[in-house]
C-alpha cells in the first residue's frame, strides 16, 4: 500500500514537472544539439547542408579575414571591467542601504527601478542623451552650460566604454537587492561581538561580514561575467556594425550578423557560438576551482574569528 503510494506521488511530482521538462528538451538541449551539427557544414542561402568537418573551426582562428579574436577581445574587456565595476558598486550601495537612515526605503526604490526597464528602451533613452552636440544630446547641452566641452560620447572608441560601464550600473538594481538581502542574514550577534572586541568598521566587515556573504558575492560574479559575455542590444542600438572602429563589435553582436544577416555563414555562427560556450564555461569552471567558496564554512571561520577575538582598533 505504502509502495503504491509512493509510486503515486512520483507520478504526480513527474506530471508537475513535466512541462518545464519538455520545454527544456525541445527549446535548449534540441537547438544546441542541432546547432553542434551545424558548425560542421556549410549553409548556403537555400537552408541546404554540406558537410565540412573542422573548416569553420579553422576559419575563426587561421583565417586573416576572420574577426572573431577582436570581437573576443572587446568582449572579455568588457566583461572583466563590468564584473568589477558591478561587484564593488552593488555591494557599497548594499553596505549604505543596509544602515538605518531617513528615507532609506525610497532610495533602495530608486537604485532598484532602472533594472525592471527593458534593455532596450534603456539604450534608446541613453542614446538621447549622449548623443553628439548637432544631434542635441543633453549631456552635452548640459556640458555646454556649464562651461564645459561637449563630447562625441558614442563616436569615441574610449567613450563608448563610459557609456556602457554606466549604463551596467544604473541597471544593476537587482544585484543590490541581492546584495542588501544578503546583508541583513548576516548574524547581527556576530557583528555585536566584533564591536565589543574592539573591532572597528573595516574589521567588522573583512572579519565578519565578508567571509558570511563571500558565496553571494561568487555567484552573483558568476551570473555578471555570463550576462557581460551576452551583451547585445547595448551595442545594436548605440551603434552600427560594432562602431566606433568595432570596439563595441561583441562577441552576440557577431553572431547573430553571421546568423541573421550575411548569407551562407549560419554554420560559421554555429561554431563561433560554441567555442563562447566553451569558453564561458571554461572561465567558470576556473573561478569555482579558485574562489575558494566553502558555504556554511566561511561563517564558522567569521564565528572562530570572533571568538578567538583577533581585531586591531
Amino acid at each position: 500500500m505504502q509502495s503504491k503510494r509512493i509510486r503515486k506521488e512520483a507520478i504526480t511530482g513527474y506530471l508537475f514537472a513535466a512541462p518545464a521538462i519538455i520545454g527544456f528538451l525541445l527549446l535548449t538541449i534540441y537547438p544546441m544539439l542541432e546547432s553542434l551539427r551545424y558548425s560542421f557544414h556549410k549553409i548556403d542561402g537555400k537552408g541546404q547542408l554540406t558537410f565540412i568537418g573542422f573548416d569553420n573551426y579553422k576559419y575563426i582562428f587561421f583565417n586573416p579575414s576572420s574577426e572573431f579574436i577582436k570581437s573576443l577581445q572587446v568582449t572579455l574587456f568588457y566583461t572583466i571591467v563590468n564584473v568589477i565595476l558591478v561587484i564593488l558598486y552593488c555591494l557599497s550601495i548594499a553596505l549604505l542601504l543596509n544602515r538605518n537612515f531617513r528615507g532609506r526605503n525610497l532610495l533602495r526604490a530608486i537604485f532598484y527601478l532602472p533594472c525592471v526597464i527593458p534593455m532596450l528602451s534603456t539604450t534608446i533613452l541613453w542614446k538621447l542623451l549622449m548623443q553628439n552636440q548637432a544631434q542635441g544630446g543633453l549631456i552635452n547641452q548640459l556640458l555646454l552650460y556649464i562651461g564645459g566641452t561637449p563630447q562625441e560620447w558614442l563616436s569615441d572608441k574610449r567613450l563608448i566604454f563610459v557609456v556602457l560601464f554606466t549604463m551596467s550600473l544604473w541597471t544593476c538594481g537587482g544585484t543590490i537587492v541581492v546584495f542588501l538581502a544578503t546583508l541583513q542574514d548576516v548574524p547581527r550577534e556576530l557583528i555585536e561581538a566584533a564591536k565589543m572586541d574592539g573591532a572597528n568598521s573595516w574589521h567588522q566587515f573583512k572579519q565578519v561580514t565578508y567571509p558570511s556573504i563571500k558565496p553571494v558575492l561568487f555567484f552573483q560574479g558568476i551570473m555578471c561575467m555570463v550576462t557581460s559575455i551576452q551583451i547585445f542590444t547595448q551595442s545594436v542600438a548605440l551603434s552600427s556594425n560594432g562602431g566606433p572602429d568595432r570596439m563595441t563589435y561583441f562577441l552576440n553582436v557577431m553572431i547573430y550578423q553571421h546568423s541573421f544577416k550575411d548569407v551562407g555563414l549560419k554554420g560559421l555562427a554555429s561554431a563561433e557560438a560554441w567555442i563562447v560556450f566553451i569558453i564561458t564555461s571554461t572561465l567558470a569552471l576556473i573561478i569555482f576551482r579558485t574562489s575558494g567558496i566553502m558555504g556554511d564554512g566561511d561563517k564558522n571561520i567569521a564565528i572562530k574569528r570572533v571568538k578567538g577575538g583577533s581585531y586591531k582598533k
